[in-house]
């Protein structure tokens, strides 16, 4: 038996630590022996089962494709015609005035869940400034500056740019624009808010 194979000595080297176990199992495959020899009736392998395949009308396939391929192009166009948000109407506009004919016009939009008043804020006539240098939108009560709106940059021409007031404007009389930075002069003023 040993004749088949190379002796043990020649596979496993005499300093290997796992040489003990390795004898072990040696010795256990010789003892077991050969496998049995494979019978005839498995030499060849068996044929393969023919696949019952059910053939579909071809118009079939051509209605579904041309259903499904409609159907996604009227998604498709459905959502590029209706499905963006349209614009929100304002619920008031406030026209504010400043020196050498600089203007402005509040769009309010309606009160969100949270409280807050966006607003697009649309400004002509007020100088460039420098760099990181801004103006800022305020609420004002008595004349003086109470709360901020947000503080934008304008460029030449006219600007417009989305703001936020998220408080109640009840408790507030007019609205100004001051440079970021100072309290005086307004900018740009008008009455109530």
């Amino acid at each position: 038996m040993t004749g088949r194979f190379p002796p043990f000595d020649e596979i496993v080297d005499g300093a290997d630590p796992e040489r003990v176990r390795l004898q072990a199992t040696h010795d256990l495959l010789l003892a077991a022996g050969a496998p049995p020899e494979l019978p005839p009736s498995l030499e060849a392998a068996p044929p393969e089962p023919r696949a019952g395949v059910i053939a579909f009308p071809r118009r079939r396939y051509t209605t579904i494709t041309a259903v499904a391929a409609a159907a996604t192009v009227l998604f498709g166009v459905g959502y590029a015609i209706g499905g963006r948000d349209a614009p929100q109407k304002p619920v008031q506009t406030i026209a504010m005035e400043g020196a050498a004919g600089a203007t402005a016009s509040i769009a309010l939009l309606p009160r969100d869940a949270a409280g807050n008043w966006p607003m697009t804020v649309q400004v002509s006539g007020l100088a460039a400034l420098p760099d990181g240098e801004t103006y800022t939108l305020w609420l004002t009560r008595d004349g003086k500056l109470a709360e901020s709106c947000g503080a934008f940059a304008v460029a030449a021409g006219t600007t417009k740019v989305p703001l936020n007031a998220p408080y109640p404007l009840k408790q507030f009389d007019g609205w100004v624009v001051v440079r970021t930075g100072t309290t005086q002069p307004f900018l740009l003023q008008t009455g109530a808010a």
